[in-house]
């Protein structure tokens, strides 16, 4: 694993040195697209620059780096600038478009919203409170259907669309964890009064976390029967729009773009039908730098894509560096999508500010991707050895940055990338469930060093599509009821005139290809702030021989378990972790070896499988009373889950003393962990974060290794250089009650 990590570092660092001879071009604000592109008659767009690359290449230079220079400025995009095969770098060449030195170069499709009015003529259903305080601009593009978008800023700042008060559907799923949930997906059942049939439904949307606790949905609404109490919307929910079960959650619904709930200071409200926006600035008068977004996505690096197994040809050897993104639009579900593992993003869509699809040896050095609707980078279909590094996410809508392959099927092209000393907080501000890292049916790839927090849900998520949805049904959890093949989620993206016809779980692993990915050194904290059932690391399905190692988590606030092994994610290890909070969670086959855990300890699951391991560990129980393994299934004991996971050779301890040499009885008593010990596990200096052991520690006579903890977080401020700073504050704080399914 050591050399693996090194290797990496290497190439990371050697690509951004000077690789030789290059060619200039410059791009400024001020400059003019009839210039020649250079330092003293600049381009005055990328596309241009873009252009003169292209004719450039096209007539032979034969030069190592071609660089393109943009200068201090807001470069709006009304149009994706793609990069396509015909900006390919040729071998042995890089092509670089990069901000000069301490230049602030920002690429928006934010569009300036001008000749604002006073709103005098009130419409009868605006609130009350939004009278004499609203203006409005006129906006013809979205009275014709040309423009449409769903969040506004002042400038880079996000303005809050109206939101109604929230509420919780009448109806429940009779059988949420069956095939009940799929049985109507598009109907919506409310109370009296918090729906009416608005004249402009087509702008109105419903905001609902349909039946369980892991998601969210932003659906249209169709039709409103206001007298039946019932509301359709024209795109399905991911499950039936009912009330979250195992949740007394009264506001999981709530509608956005009416009048109505335009009530404070802020706010916004667009009706295409009329052509108008309405605003109730919080200074009293909109600013002159309103701005509503063009584009969700605002550049895009192409090559050609196939859906055959061969014939597939990347664009390569793109660079962009030092470059802000920002004020891309929010996604907006259509029929058509296709949905990945609980529709947590979309398969092959464009709704990121910078997407490769269909790249290779692409580079993203020290960007940031800020405030927007949006999510930050995609890597879609054929992506290999692409590297995101050095740079910053926040304030999005969507996911940081999400990888994703082809479904389910022989054609495996999406690997090798890697997602490196970055900087992910406030993600998913939008779309709830967004993860900071999102992984689906890509391997081979390292996510390293990065610092994430403050997110509403998961952190990093290591995914692919089930055996269920091929119709295998496992007798522990599945109980052999038919997924709907009609579903958006992960049924329209498996590839099943490739498949054959597999009848065991492991004959459908063989399509699961996030395999052998590396998340290694990570510093996460604050997640899981909103939604419910979620962890800072997921794994579910993902592929064999996945490395969860050395990454510190705490301060999560609603986390079953701070790394998860899920449904059908099988032979992985989770080694050298160090965690704050409610542990670890096993099943099936996998491996839980040398992590230390101060909170919860370690959750077996009946579906754990004979062959998983948990050894070497440090649990430092603060619950109370004590307890060193759990599981939240009251029907199977204890010992015949310990039967199946064979614990041995750990260090148990807690400040209970008599609690937690009780409970580590227990244990012993069923005839594991015979040669695991209650003792001091022995830290060099807990208290100011120093979890490395003494020479003398019991824990090294088990073989449990001490944790090179200097080299976790980003490599620039390294997380327990950082916390010993701050204080390392959340070391004994107990944990919530968790309810989890």
């Amino acid at each position: 694993m050591k050399i693996r990590y090194l290797t990496i570092v290497v190439i990371c660092l050697s690509f951004t040195g000077s690789i030789g001879q290059s060619k200039e071009f410059f791009v400024s604000p001020n400059g003019s697209d009839i210039h020649g592109g250079t330092d003293l008659k600049p381009f005055a767009t990328i596309e241009r620059a873009r252009n003169a690359v292209r004719k450039y290449l096209k007539s032979g230079g034969k030069d190592r780096q071609i660089i393109v220079n943009i200068r201090q400025g807001i470069y709006r995009l009304e149009e994706t600038l793609v990069f396509g095969l015909e900006d390919s770098a040729p071998d042995g060449v890089e092509i670089v478009y990069k901000a000069k030195e301490d230049e602030n170069v920002v690429i928006t499709s934010g569009s300036k919203i001008t000749d604002w009015e006073k709103l005098n003529n009130y419409p009868e259903t605006l609130a009350k409170e939004a009278r004499g305080h609203v203006w409005v601009a006129d906006i013809p593009e979205t009275r014709e259907g040309q423009w449409n978008f769903r969040t506004l800023y002042d400038g880079e700042e996000m303005l809050s669309r109206a939101r109604s008060k929230g509420f919780a559907p009448t109806n429940d799923c009779p059988s949420p964890v069956l095939g009940h949930r799929w049985s109507d997906l598009n109907t919506l059942r409310f109370p009296p009064g918090t729906l009416r049939n608005w004249d402009n439904l087509d702008d109105v949307e419903i905001v609902i976390r349909p039946s369980h606790q892991w998601l969210l949905n932003i659906l249209p609404l169709a039709s409103v029967n206001e007298e039946k109490g019932i509301a359709k919307t024209s795109v399905n929910g991911t499950y039936m729009l009912a009330r979250v079960t195992r949740k007394n959650w009264t506001e999981t619904c709530w509608v956005e773009n009416v009048l109505e709930a335009l009530d404070e200071p802020g706010e916004w409200v667009l009706n295409t039908k009329e052509g108008r926006l309405y605003y109730w600035p919080v200074s009293g008068e909109p600013g002159e730098n309103i701005q509503a977004p063009r584009l969700r996505e605002l550049v895009r690096v192409e090559g050609k894509n196939v859906d055959d197994l061969n014939g597939d040809i990347p664009v390569r050897g793109i660079t962009f560096q030092r470059l802000i993104f920002t004020g891309g639009d929010r996604d907006v579900w259509t029929p058509k999508d296709k949905g990945i593992q609980h529709d947590w993003d979309m398969f092959d869509k464009n709704n990121a500010m910078l997407r490769f699809r269909g790249a290779k040896d692409c580079l993203v050095s020290q960007c940031e991707f800020r405030n927007a609707g949006s999510s930050g980078v995609r890597v879609d279909l054929y992506g290999q050895n692409i590297r995101i590094e050095n740079s910053k996410f926040y304030n999005l809508g969507g996911t940081g940055v999400l990888l994703c392959g082809y479904g389910p099927g022989l054609k495996d092209v999406n690997k090798g990338n890697t997602v490196y000393n970055n900087e992910f907080h406030h993600i998913g501000q939008i779309w709830l469930h967004s993860p900071a890292v999102f992984i689906w049916q890509s391997g081979e790839n390292r996510v390293l060093n990065n610092y994430i927090h403050h997110l509403p849900y998961d952190a990093i998520v290591l995914s692919g599509v089930r055996p269920r949805y091929f119709g295998i049904f496992d007798p522990v959890k599945w109980k052999g009821y038919i997924i709907p093949r009609s579903i958006r989620e992960n049924m329209q993206v498996i590839r099943w005139h490739e498949i054959g016809n597999p009848q065991t779980a492991e004959e459908a692993l063989r399509f699961a290809h996030a395999r052998k990915n590396l998340v290694q050194d990570n510093e996460i904290h604050n997640i899981m702030e909103v939604l419910g059932d979620g962890n800072a690391i997921y794994l579910s399905c993902a592929g064999k021989e996945n490395v969860i190692r050395r990454n510190l988590i705490y301060n999560s606030t609603r986390a079953n378990n701070e790394i998860r092994f899920d449904d059908d994610q099988e032979e992985s290890h989770v080694v050298e972790n160090i965690i704050f909070g409610n542990g670890i969670k096993l099943k099936h086959a996998n491996y839980i070896e040398n992590n230390i855990i101060v909170g919860g300890g370690i959750s077996i699951r009946p579906e754990t499988a004979i062959g998983a391991k948990i050894q070497r560990n440090i649990i430092f129980a603060t619950n109370d009373p004590p307890s060193f393994y759990n599981t939240n299934v009251t029907d199977v004991k204890m010992s015949s889950l310990l039967d199946l996971a064979r614990p041995d050779y750990n260090l148990f301890y807690s400040l209970d003393s008599k609690g937690g040499r009780e409970a580590f009885r227990f244990i012993q008593a069923t005839g594991h962990d015979t040669h695991s010990v209650f003792a001091d596990p022995g830290f060099v200096d807990m208290k100011n974060g120093d979890l490395r052991l003494k020479h003398d520690s019991p824990s090294l006579k088990l073989g449990i290794a001490s944790i090179e903890i200097e080299k976790i977080g980003l490599k620039e401020d390294p997380a327990f250089k950082r916390l010993r700073r701050q204080g390392f504050n959340f070391l004994y704080v107990l944990q919530p009650e968790i309810e989890v399914e």
